[in-house]
């Protein structure tokens, strides 16, 4: 249409059948990559704000045709691969988080190093220096590195409100990135991301409204978020702490593990109401 409406100016009348030859370019909009289609001729080399968009084609053509060829070889997926062409990770690593939790549920419980691996830490800045500090559970150690700031050596449990709220920001983050509700088609060659809800299912999950063959995904699933909130409340286990550690557990401490413990309290994602599961099928 756009090539019909500039006929006077050098383009031409196009009819049903012609092949149109188009590039996706980066005009500076955040249009999909559907609108965002120039003719290379026409319109790409008289128009120099137009650029060709090579992340598109990176993430939409080279990306899946590399992942597919790869495949066989051992140590590669398709989150390394992104790595490697330099796209974001982050998508491919969920997808794979899911089909290797679909595994553990049939094989059994994993470790929790493996379990835990893509949360992310609890961090905040420092109260004395402004440094972003985290803590979390050194790998094979089991110590709590919640001692003091690397930088300024400020005792952060000194003001325990402070980081008790910093926890509680934490937790809320995520649980609102849950109730947003994003989902991302499992195609790496749509990409689709959506809040919409489609109405097309497909063995009772949801297709996606752009490739049609894809099925949609929650960007960040119920099972993400227990297990991020599950995170929180591994690293603050005062049980582990004791064990490690031959000095009293700070009050601090176990005032932030209360804290997590009564947000998963309120969560029933892990319970199984058998009298609910069962009812009706037994009668009175």
């Amino acid at each position: 249409m756009r090539l019909n409406s500039s006929a006077g100016s050098g383009g031409r009348k196009l009819r049903s059948g012609d092949a149109v030859v188009y590039v996706v370019c980066d005009d500076g909009s955040n249009l999909p990559a559907t609108q965002r289609a120039y003719h290379p001729d026409l319109e790409v080399a008289k128009r120099s704000e137009l650029s060709v968009d090579a992340h598109y084609y990176l993430e939409h053509q080279v990306h899946p045709v590399v992942s597919r060829l790869c495949d066989p070889i051992e140590g590669t997926d398709a989150a390394r691969i992104a790595e490697c062409l330099g796209l974001d990770a982050s998508h491919f690593r969920q997808a794979l988080r899911r089909n290797e939790d679909e595994e553990a549920m049939l094989l059994g419980g994993t470790e929790e190093s493996e379990k835990y691996r893509d949360c992310e830490e609890l961090k905040f800045p420092c109260r004395g220096c402004g440094s972003e500090y985290k803590h979390s559970i050194v790998p094979d150690s089991g110590e709590l590195s919640l001692d003091v700031c690397p930088g300024c050596k400020l005792q952060p449990l000194d003001n325990t409100a402070y980081v008790r709220n910093q926890m509680s920001q934490a937790v809320r983050r995520h649980m609102n990135r849950y109730y947003e509700g994003w989902h991302v088609c499992e195609d790496p060659a749509c990409g689709t991301r959506t809040r919409q809800t489609p109405l097309v299912l497909s063995c009772g999950q949801a297709v996606c409204p752009v490739c049609r063959q894809g099925v949609l995904h929650p960007e960040f699933s119920e099972r993400c978020v227990y297990r991020q909130l599950g995170f929180y409340q591994h690293c603050l286990d005062k049980d582990k702490l004791a064990e490690t550690q031959s000095t009293a557990v700070h009050q601090g401490l176990l005032q932030l593990k209360s804290d997590i413990d009564k947000v998963l309290e309120n969560s029933a994602y892990s319970e199984v109401n058998l009298s609910k599961l069962f009812e009706g099928l037994f009668p009175q």
